[in-house]
């Protein structure tokens, strides 16, 4: 390992790159860590010896002093030897690491274990920066998919408002935003297994093709006809047969825009299909939708509130 580099990280001047780098070498071998503890122990006399230095004390160590500058070593090598233990080491860097993707876009993320995460619309992912060394727990408020590097030692957990899905290795998308009181996981590979988020014992396991939703407590769980609505990884948003007042909610938090219907009459229409891309924004969408179900609305200058009302 780079002098340069070790040095810098005991100044703490490193970056969070440069400190996984260190950390990494560190535990690769008994070898590299007594190569770290001499180094940080020369750094330690170094520093002890300049600002010696700097008080102008040139006088010839006494016995007593020099005896002291070995005790002193031998403290160094213990102190460094505690801050070298896991706990200290990896929970000084497992900081949250979050990731917001706003309205009206997508982001997709590759974790440290390798695992890849689309991220949709007003979507925020949360993990600690040592994430994938001892477990593999992220949390989510929106809607992602996940493709799950397999890891039979370490499991993969989505922890989200409501419910909890734990994986291995496994192809699955979770939609759940904080204060819908909606959960849903369609399973496109593998196996997952949904637990209550405040409990340990599992509702239900998912095979392929299966779909789990929780709306306000009313579980149900079905197999799915298509993947077409997992399409929003591509920029596209597929409804088939979808009830009016669910695409609207969809939309709502989509675009981060507050819809209100004038007549509840217009929440009757049960029945919508379309498929429109990202790009297009609400008003196109809901201009779409108008032409099948008519109705007129209207759009606030601040483009943050909506109203629908009869045409």
């Amino acid at each position: 390992m780079n002098q340069e580099l070790l040095y810098k990280y005991f100044k703490g001047a490193a970056t969070i790159e440069e400190e996984k780098r260190i950390l990494d070498w560190v535990e690769a071998s008994e070898e590299n860590r007594e190569a770290f503890l001499k180094e940080r122990m020369m750094f330690d006399v170094a520093l002890f010896s300049n600002r010696q230095d700097a008080k102008k004390k040139t006088a010839r160590l006494t016995p007593i002093l020099k005896w002291g500058m070995r005790a002193a070593a031998v403290i160094i090598v213990g102190v460094c030897g505690y801050f070298m233990t896991n706990d200290y080491l990896y929970n000084k860097l497992a900081q949250p690491q979050t990731v917001t993707v706003p309205a009206g876009q997508r982001a997709q993320i590759t974790l440290a274990d390798g695992t890849r995460v689309w991220l949709n619309a007003q979507s925020t992912l949360t993990y600690t920066s040592n994430f994938g060394r001892d477990e593999r727990n992220v949390e989510l408020d929106g809607e992602a998919y996940f493709e799950v590097a397999k890891n039979k030692d370490i499991p993969f957990y989505v922890r989200t408002e409501m419910n909890n899905v734990r994986v291995v290795g496994t192809c699955f998308n979770v939609c759940a935003y904080r204060g819908s009181k909606e959960f849903e996981t369609t399973l496109v590979e593998g196996i997952v297994d949904i637990y209550p988020a405040n409990n340990d014992k599992a509702i239900t396991r998912l095979q392929k093709d299966e779909f789990f939703g929780n709306y306000d407590g009313k579980c149900k769980k079905t197999i799915l006809p298509s993947y077409e609505y997992l399409r929003w990884k591509e920029g596209l948003y597929c409804f088939d047969d979808v009830p009016f007042s669910g695409i609207l909610d969809k939309l709502e938090k989509y675009y981060n825009v507050k819809i209100t219907v004038a007549d509840p009459e217009l929440l009757n229409y049960d029945s919508c299909t379309g498929k429109f891309r990202e790009q297009d924004g609400i008003e196109h969408i809901l201009r779409t939708i108008s032409k099948d179900h008519p109705f007129e609305f209207s759009i606030n200058e601040e483009k943050d509130s909506i109203v629908i009302y009869k045409k």
